[in-house]
């Protein structure tokens, strides 16, 4: 029996100005590790470059994903390149070429439960690879804290609706 190939494409969240991993951040982080845990055959696809509303650093966001990981006792060919995107949407379109060239067994998308529904759209309309599981990470935030959030999400969905589902 062959070794199963798979990828935790793990989405990008915000830091902070010195690179500290939000709790939405390492809500995603933690899932994806334990994944990893029990599948020491994944490598793991970190996104996020730069934006001002996610991480104004001079690194990558994936970069800080990457030491997180890296800390935790991931091997470091257990990584691919990293994805430097600023959103969901380049998420999926800069990763699919990731993903197309490896030919996983088993993607894994890792993300937020809250951000999960628009994540499977996105995933329908861009990537659309076959051998997909979602994997909604808990959120370890406060209902309070999670609200806008929830909003966001909502409204981005309306937008994508709005749009039937045509993207920019």
């Amino acid at each position: 029996m062959k070794n199963m190939k798979n990828i935790l494409l793990v989405l990008g969240a915000p830091n902070d100005e010195k690179g500290n991993l939000s709790r939405i951040a390492l809500d995603r982080l933690n899932y994806a590790f334990e994944l990893y845990s029990l599948n020491k055959n994944s490598r793991f696809l970190c996104t996020g470059g730069f934006g001002k509303q996610f991480n104004p650093t001079s690194l990558p966001h994936a970069y800080y994903s990457k030491q997180y990981l890296l800390h935790k006792g991931v091997k470091e060919n257990d990584f691919l390149e990293f994805v430097l995107s600023s959103n969901t949407v380049e998420d999926f379109r800069m990763s699919k070429l990731v993903i197309e060239k490896e030919q996983p067994d088993i993607l894994w998308v890792v993300s937020s439960d809250f951000h999960m529904k628009r994540v499977r759209i996105l995933h329908d309309i861009i990537m659309q690879y076959p051998n997909t599981i979602f994997v909604p990470a808990p959120s370890s935030l406060t209902t309070q804290e999670l609200n806008p959030f929830l909003l966001h999400e909502e409204q981005a969905i309306r937008e994508l609706q709005a749009n039937n589902f045509i993207l920019y």
